[in-house]
This record gives structure tokens, sequence and C-alpha cells, in this order.
């Protein structure tokens, strides 16, 4: 033992250093400033933090400290996805079948552009199935983080958030149907061709309904004290969250379809006004500071034309399905085109479907990461913008700036 043994250790150890609050310090600053100098969403100034301080910057944040936020990611989108599906109306589907069909129709032409497109770039056709399976998926955490701070009511809004919800669910069992392909090329183990898709999406889907039940199942006993309630769901959605990872399946599907069933199956309507309120701002600024933090912006140059290809023809097939059946559902002309401009952004459950696909077949990362990530991070800077500009634009802003 030294003499200044009570002295702190020089320079500490990387894992000891607090990131995690020196990202939301930086993150909640960028953001003020992006609010109130520039008058655009903050949400864009926590990219901003989590890019300026990621490894392909200044490399504050490591590859390694970031390998250890991968937890704190995946529990921020989970909430985000549980509370995008309590914004789910399936009783609204019900009244309007137009707007399911508007859902299919505006995912598969948005698929089927993506996937021409790359193909036409000499992408092989795998990769760019799976590439345009992964571009369906709208970002849920822009859309909602959006509407929160304009406070954001209306037509558009609400199909927005509806559209949103279910094309992230069509993206993710996109994904599962082709991991079929996928084990039948690298592996040809008939067992796992068939068993592992039907695995992840039944078995995802099944994990939710538990959760869902068990939650109704204790609001019936809490009442309806909203400070009993939020502690019980926080717990619950990330034990859910916990789950689907122990049982290696679709956190996305989980927590999606966890939110929407409580949501479905509260015919007593127990919940109260569940709002996350601070913690819900903290977890949304987390998200996108890491998201963009992980993003390789080394893959942009290599894939900015495959990038701007998908990110054009995803746009144009949303586009196209959200006008041709405006008419019938309900929606004029002027807010399909406002609609069409909320649904580009893409972010967190493209990058986690990726990151998925690639923690299973490593070999494909570097083919698939060079098209997607270029995608996203064009998507992750231009998406939320255009989104604010809609929304405002459809006069649904509580107030145009925002709080």
């Amino acid at each position: 033992m030294t003499e200044l043994f009570f002295l702190p250790s020089w320079p500490p150890a990387a894992e000891a250093i607090p990131w995690y609050a020196l990202l939301l310090l930086v993150a909640a600053i960028a953001g003020e400033l992006a609010r109130r100098w520039l008058r655009l969403p903050r949400l864009l100034g926590w990219i901003a933090a989590g890019l300026v301080l990621g490894p392909h910057v200044t490399g504050l944040l490591d590859v390694q400290a970031l390998a250890g936020m991968r937890g704190m990611l995946d529990g921020a989108l989970g909430f985000v996805l549980f509370q995008l599906g309590q914004r789910v109306d399936l009783g609204w589907l019900r009244r309007n079948p137009w707007l399911l069909a508007t859902s299919v129709l505006e995912s598969a032409l948005a698929f089927a552009g993506m996937f021409v497109m790359l193909l036409l770039l000499d992408v092989r056709p795998l990769l760019a199935a799976l590439a345009a399976a992964i571009g369906i998926a709208t970002g849920p955490a822009v859309v909602l983080s959006l509407t929160r701070e304009l406070r954001a009511q209306g037509q558009v809004t609400e199909r927005m958030l509806l559209l949103t919800s279910l094309n992230c669910v069509y993206a993710f069992v996109a994904v599962s149907m082709l991991l079929a392909w996928l084990h039948q090329e690298y592996s040809e183990q008939w067992f796992s061709i068939v068993g592992h898709p039907l695995y992840l999406i039944f078995g995802s889907l099944l994990l939710a309904l538990a959760f869902a039940l068990v939650t109704l199942g204790l609001l019936a006993l809490l009442g309806r004290r909203e400070d009993a309630q939020f502690v019980s769901v926080v717990a619950l959605v990330v034990a859910a969250i916990y789950a689907a990872s122990m049982l290696k399946l679709s956190g996305v599907l989980v927590l999606l379809g966890y939110g929407v069933m409580a949501r479905a199956f509260d015919a007593r309507r127990r919940f109260a006004s569940l709002a996350f309120g601070r913690l819900g701002q903290i977890l949304f600024m987390l998200l996108f500071a890491i998201t963009a933090a992980t993003l390789d912006l080394r893959l942009l140059p290599a894939g900015a034309l495959a990038g701007a290809a998908l990110v054009a023809a995803r746009y144009a097939g949303k586009a196209l399905g959200v006008f041709a059946l405006a008419p019938v559902s309900g929606l004029s002309v002027r807010k399909a085109s406002l609609l069409s401009l909320g649904l580009m952004p893409m972010s967190g459950v493209a990058l986690v479907l990726m990151h998925d696909t690639t923690a299973l077949f490593p070999g494909l990362g570097p083919q698939l990461a060079s098209v997607v990530v270029s995608a996203i991070v064009m998507l992750e800077l231009l998406g939320p913008a255009v989104a604010y500009f809609a929304l405002v634009r459809a006069g649904e802003a509580d107030e145009p700036g925002g709080t």
C-alpha cells in the first residue's frame, strides 16, 4: 500500500466513466440550441450530439463504450415501441378498412420500388430484398418525438402514427421470412429454414399477448391510480425487453405488439392516462444520440449511390400508396402529400433489424451495412426535418415551435 492510496487512480478506467450522463448532457444542450437558435426540432440536436461524440468524428465514445450502451438502446427503443403500440386504435381500422389497405399498399410499393432500384444497381437479389424489407419501417421514435414536442393532434398525425406502427410490423415480418432464404443459402438446414422465421413471428406475438394479459390483470388489482400504474408498466416493459432478449425473439414485435394488445384488450379502460413524461424525454434523447453515434459514417461514400436510390424509391412507393387510396380513406390530396412526407424518417428500428440480421449472418454484414447505413444516415438527418415540416403545414401542431 502506497502512502497516497487514498487518492483516486488516474487516468480512470474507461468503463468507470459515466458515458450515459455525458451523452445525455451534451444531447440536452444540443437539443436546446437546435430549438432556440435554429428553430429546428430538438431531436436534430440530439442526433448531432451522438454523431459528434461518436467514434467516427471526435471518438470520445469509442466502439467499446457504444457496445456497452446496446442494452440502453434496446431499452429506449422498447419503450418507444410500447408507447407507439398504445396509440394504435384497432377500432379505427375496423371503421375505416381503407386505412389498413393504405398501410399494406404503401409498404408493398415501397418494398417493390427499393428492391427493383437496388437490382438495377447490380445489388444481388437476396441483399436487395433484405435492404428493401428493412427500409419499409418508418422511424417510430422520430414520429413520436415530433408529435410530443409539437403536441400535434389531427388526421395527418394520427394516420402517421398508425401507418408507422403497421409498417414496422411489416418490416419485421418481411425480414423474418427472408431469414428462410438466408438459412437456405448459408446453412441448408431445413429445420432452421422453416422453424426460425415461424418461431420469431409467432413466439414474439405470444410473448406480447402474455405481457398484455398480465398487465391488464395487474391493473385490475391496482385500480386507476396513475402512480402505481406507471411504476408497474415501466417494470413490465423492462421485463418484456429482457424476456424477448433471453428467448431470442424480436424486441420490435414484442414491444409493439404488447402496446397494441394492451390497448385492444382493455375493454374496461383500466389504463389511466399513462404518460412517461420526463422519463420518456430522457429515453428519446438517449435513443437518438446512441443511434447516431453507432452509425458508421465511413460507409456513406461507398454506399451513397445505393443509399440515395433507396431513399428515393422508398419515398416514391410510400407516396404512391398513400395518394392511391387517399380519396376512399377520407384524406384530401394536400393532407396525403403531407402524410407521405411524414413517413420518410427511418432510424432506430431499421438499425436494430440490420444489426440482428448481421449478428446471425456475419458474412452478410459489410454488404448490407453499406446499403442500409447510407440510407439511414440520409434519413436520420433529412427525415425529422421533413416530418416536422409536414406536421406544422398540416396545421396540427399546438405550437409551431414546440415546447
